[in-house]
Parts: C-alpha cells; structure tokens; sequence
C-alpha cells in the first residue's frame, strides 16, 4: 500500500487523463486476446489462427476502448471507481464480444477469419475486465493510500446499523486523517461479523476497554434516531474522546440530525422511566362509551390526555381549551391518526361558570380531566391574581359542576411545587387540592370520584427546560442554570399521561395520587447529557452559565409532605397519600377570590401566606445552605 502511494504521488495527474486511459484499455485489450490464445493453446497457437489473432487483436485494440468511450465509462473517475463503475465498464466491454461471438457463430462456414473458437472470446472477455479492473484499482488504492500516509491520522470507531455502518465505512475512508479501527451496533446479529473487512464490535461494558486499548480518538455516530446514543456519548467523552454525527443521506432528508429540532430529549430518560404499555384493561374499560371532558387539551400534557383518551373508544372527546389555534391542531393530528371517537372541539375559559355550566348541560361528562392551568413560575409571580382566578377559581368551577350534574369522574392534575410551595403557582395548586378534596369530603360518598394526581417535570412540554437547552445548544450557548445543586423529577409526556390515566380509574374520596417518578435528576447534569447527546462537549464546546434562583423557584422538589402516608395501588406506579387532614378554607377561599376579582396583588399573595398550604418565600441564601 506504501508503494502504491509513492507511485501515486509520483506520477504526474497527465498519466490519467482521458486520452491515457484510452492507451491503457487499448493495451489491456490487446493483451487480454493474445492471453486468451495462449491459455485456449496451452501456449502453442496453431498456425491456422495466427493470422486471425493478430488481425482480430489490431481490431480489439481499437473497439473495446471506443465502445466504452461511446458508452461514457470514460467519465467515471478512477480514483473513485466502485461496483457501479464496474457494471458500467462491463456493458461497454461486452459489447464488442457480443458482435464478435454473434459473427463467429454466423458467418464462420463463409469467411475463414470468422472462425474464432468461442471459448477465446470468453476467455478474451473475463481477462480485459480483470486488467482494466485492476487498473482502475491500483488507482484507487494508490489515491487512498496517499491520503492516508500524508496526514495525522486520528484513530476512530463509527457506530450504527448495518445499512449505515456500510454507507459510513464508505465516507470515514474518504477522510485522509481518519484510520477506522472498528464498529459498533446495537444489533446482536452483526457482533463478530466483519463490514468491509473491520470487525463489529458489541456494545456494552467492554466498550470503554476498547476505547482505551485502541486509543480511540473519534466516535461517529452514522444513525441519528439510536436510542444507546446517550450511553455511549456519555462513556466517550467520560474517555477524553470525541463524538462527531456522521449522517446518512436519509437522515439529512428526514432532518434527524438537525438538533434544533430532532434530538430526542426523552434519552435521557431511558433508564429512569419505563417503556410505554398498552392501555391497563381497567383503563379500558373505564373510558370506553364514556363522554369525556378534557380541559387544556391544547397543552402538552392536556393533548396527550386527547390523543390517549381518543385511542380507548370513548363516545366523544371534548377539547376545551381557550387557545382555538392549539385546539385546531390537535383536532387535525386526532383526525389524521383515524381517532374513532367524536371529537367535540371547544373554545373556552373554565373562569366563565356559564359557559362551563352550559357545556355541562349540553353533553353531561361523565369523567373531568382537568389538566388546565397557569404552570410558569415565574410569569405567575408577576400576575397572582390570574394565578388565582385560573388555577382556583376555574377549579372550583369544574369540580362543582361535575358534581352538580353528576359526573362519575374527576381527576385534576397537580404538581410537585404545590408541596411546601415557594411560589404562586405552587401555592395556587395546593390550594386547589385542598378545594377538591373538601368538595369530595362534602358529597360524603355519594358525588363523583373526585382526585389529584401530582407529577413533576415533563420531558419536552411547554416552557420545560429541555426545549430552551436545546435552543440554547443550537444556538452555540451558553447553556443557563439557575444553580448548580438545583434537581427536578422527570418523565416523559406519554408516560405521565398514560400513569395519570391508571390513577383516574382508581376508587378515590379526595384522593391525592403521586406518580412514582424515580430519583430527582440534577439540572446541571441534564444539561451536560444534552449537550453530550449533540455531539458537542460540555465547557469546551457549550459553555455552562449559573444565572442564579429565580423568583419563586426551589433548589430541589418532593412529591409529598412528611407525615403523608404513601400507599401502593392497583397499579405499580401510581402511589396513593394518606394521613393529612383537610383544613377548613372555606372563609379564605371566598375572600381570596374576591381580592383576585379586584386584582388586589398584594393582598393576594399575603392571604396566600396566611393560609395553612406552609406557603413560604425562599430566599437563595437559603436555597444555597
């Protein structure tokens, strides 16, 4: 191969003009027929056919090159010749054979110089194709080679599937500066295989021994839409190596490698949260033929609930949403998955009772999903009054009137911030917990099944951190943190739904559910993974900036109070709590509303201080000790 690149650089780039490559073929046609008499003769040519090889050879020499001239195999580029090139340079050398063995078959009984044994042709034919092939191959090697020996190679693993292991094996050898080393794919059939000639490596524990024992520079990745792409960029960089996205022209077409829009956030999540499941059989059953009202179904978490609660055979689906633009999307995205459930499409305010009531008659819902509200901390610390009036008030609303018209089902979702809130909308969300759960307590077994369920974070909703990292990463940083030591509980938007679905089919009398999410994971170390899972490095790529807490916001979260009593249920992980009792706010309800109505702020936020929810304000010397 060393030679080959000394040859390579030597000769002059006139050596393979479209001229020279004329000659060559020329002379590898005549060569290839007088070869083909001497192995048809065992080296001793009769002298009967002397004279046609030598007039057939003269001839050879110039049609098989013109054939392929006319043909256009002269535009391919010998350095770059491949299979394609190939199949083209033997359609143009068959055509002259083609002519010669229909002539000797024709016309040998009249013209003595026809008389050509069809085996030579044959024979003609395999060794022309063998030598020009060889040509253009030692071009090509040559031309690899130079590259290879003219530059700092840096040593490399490609990681994919067997279609783009093979395409990307293709690229990498293209690259001067790069010596692959091996392969790396999740699929189990191609582990001890070999893809043009390097082996398949398996994935798992031994690959940081294979970064370490190869000296791994670069680790490509040829497949986007991997989901062990967080794995292994994490152990990669943990080696000091590097991680580049080698993309195959599918996945530029589909856009998977475009981070702004296609990185899948959610693997990161892959080992903490599990994989989606068919619907329970008492989901099933508690949704089918039933109308059912879903209020936010414009939001992230309200229009999952739709597209779940559309998939299980309901009678009709109501959308309510005050966002007809969100509402007119997701009515587009159920009719294009063939929803079989009428889908009833609303505009409307759960604050406007009259509306909400004449919704309630009209269609008489027999299960409330009631995933609207205001969720962004720090917008709801500027407007406490429509904290108030939505996220309360608009509860109140729903709850009683699916009491009132005999719902047999409501279920409202609630957050982790409503336990020991530090902010607005934390401390708005547990006040409406506690309204719910005194409006159950008041029906005395005889209303709805009234409940909440509280979950954290949503991987990729509204407003989550993990869409603004992910503009802030395609944007080339840096990436903002409020504080280093800040953790938050996670899931994934159709798991959230899917566990908030099992919780509302549960027998409950104001019962809080909380779903079981796993350990709190810390921001910081989120972002470090999405930046790793963009092929960038953190610090050295992306930087890192700490912003400081915001207005409202708590270093670290919890799912439920000390003194609460944490019961399993039907299902896994779907957690029941026990224990606390309803204090009486009846008084500081109304008043709270009313102060609300007057867009009172201030006098807002310190009934809110006043009342027994151990709403508190917390400072950042406190977040930090």
């Amino acid at each position: 191969m060393r030679s080959c690149a000394k040859l390579n650089n030597r000769v002059p780039s006139l050596l393979f003009n479209r001229l020279t490559q004329f000659l060559l073929d020329s002379g590898c046609a005549g060569l290839a027929f007088f070869l083909a008499f001497q192995l048809r003769f065992d080296g001793a040519v009769p002298l009967r056919y002397r004279s046609i090889m030598l007039v057939w050879l003269v001839g050879l020499v110039v049609l098989r090159p013109l054939c392929i001239w006319m043909l256009g195999a002269y535009a391919s580029i010998w350095r770059y010749f491949n299979l394609r090139d190939m199949f083209s340079l033997s359609l143009a050398a068959a055509l002259p054979s083609t002519a010669l063995l229909f002539a000797r078959l024709t016309l040998a009984k009249n013209f003595q110089l026809m008389a050509i044994p069809i085996s030579i042709v044959l024979i003609d034919l395999g060794l022309f194709l063998l030598l020009s092939a060889t040509l253009r191959a030692l071009r090509r090697a040559g031309f690899e080679s130079w590259r290879v020996t003219s530059a700092q190679r840096h040593r490399a693993l490609l990681l994919g599937t067997g279609d783009t292991l093979a395409s990307g094996v293709r690229q990498v050898s293209l690259q001067r500066d790069i010596e692959l080393v091996g392969l790396l794919s999740p699929d189990k059939h191609l582990h001890g295989r070999r893809i043009a000639g390097f082996p398949v490596i398996e994935l798992g524990e031994a690959l940081p021994d294979v970064l370490v024992s190869s000296g791994v520079d670069i680790v490509f990745i040829a497949e986007a839409k991997l989901d062990c792409i967080a794995e292994i960029v994490q152990a990669t960089t943990q080696f000091g190596a590097e991680v580049r996205l080698l993309p195959s022209a599918a996945n530029i077409m589909r856009g998977d490698v475009r981070v702004s829009a296609q990185l899948n956030p959610e693997h990161v999540l892959n080992e903490r949260n599990g994989s989606l499941e068919k619907p329970h059989s008492a989901v099933v059953s508690g949704f089918e033929r039933k109308d059912v009202l879903i209020t936010g179904a414009g939001g992230s978490i309200g229009s999952e609930i739709s597209r779940q609660v559309s998939r299980l055979g309901v009678n009709k689906a109501i959308l309510l949403d005050r966002d007809e633009n969100s509402i007119f999307e997701l009515q587009n995205q159920l009719a294009e998955i063939g929803s079989p459930s009428q889908i009833v499409p609303m505009v409307g305010d759960i604050r406007d009772r009259h509306q909400m009531q004449h919704i309630f008659e009209r269609y008489r819902p027999e299960v409330v999903l009631h995933a609207a509200a205001f969720k962004h901390v720090g917008i709801m610390e500027q407007n406490p009054c429509e904290a108030v009036l939505n996220n309360v008030m608009g509860t109140r609303y729903l709850a009683e009137l699916a009491i009132e018209f005999e719902a047999k089902r409501f279920l409202m979702i609630s957050t982790d911030k409503a336990v020991k809130p530090t902010s607005v909308m934390g401390a708005t969300k547990r006040v409406a917990e506690l309204l719910v759960r005194s409006l159950a307590a008041s029906g005395h077994g005889c209303g709805p099944q009234i409940a909440c369920v509280r979950f954290g974070n949503v991987v990729g909703s509204r407003g989550s951190v993990v869409p603004i990292f992910l503009r802030q990463i395609a944007a080339g940083g840096p990436v903002t943190i409020t504080h280093e030591e800040m953790t938050r509980y996670f899931m994934t938007i159709p798991e959230a739904v899917q566990l908030v679905m099992q919780a509302s089919t549960l027998a409950s009398n104001g019962t809080i559910y909380t779903l079981d999410l796993g350990d709190p994971l810390r921001i910081t170390h989120l972002a470090h993974k999405l930046i790793e899972m963009s092929g960038l490095r953190p610090e050295k790529d992306i930087k890192i900036k700490f912003v400081g807490a915001r207005p409202g916001e708590k270093l670290h979260e919890q799912l439920w109070y000390e003194d609460s009593q944490v019961t399993p249920t039907d299902f896994a992980r779907v957690l029941a709590l026990q224990g606390q009792p309803v204090p009486s706010i009846e008084g500081e309800l109304r008043e709270l509303e009313q102060l609300a109505f007057a867009r009172q702020d201030d006098s807002v936020l310190q009934l809110l201080r006043d009342m027994p929810i151990d709403f508190r304000v917390e400072s950042p010397s406190a977040m930090i000790a």
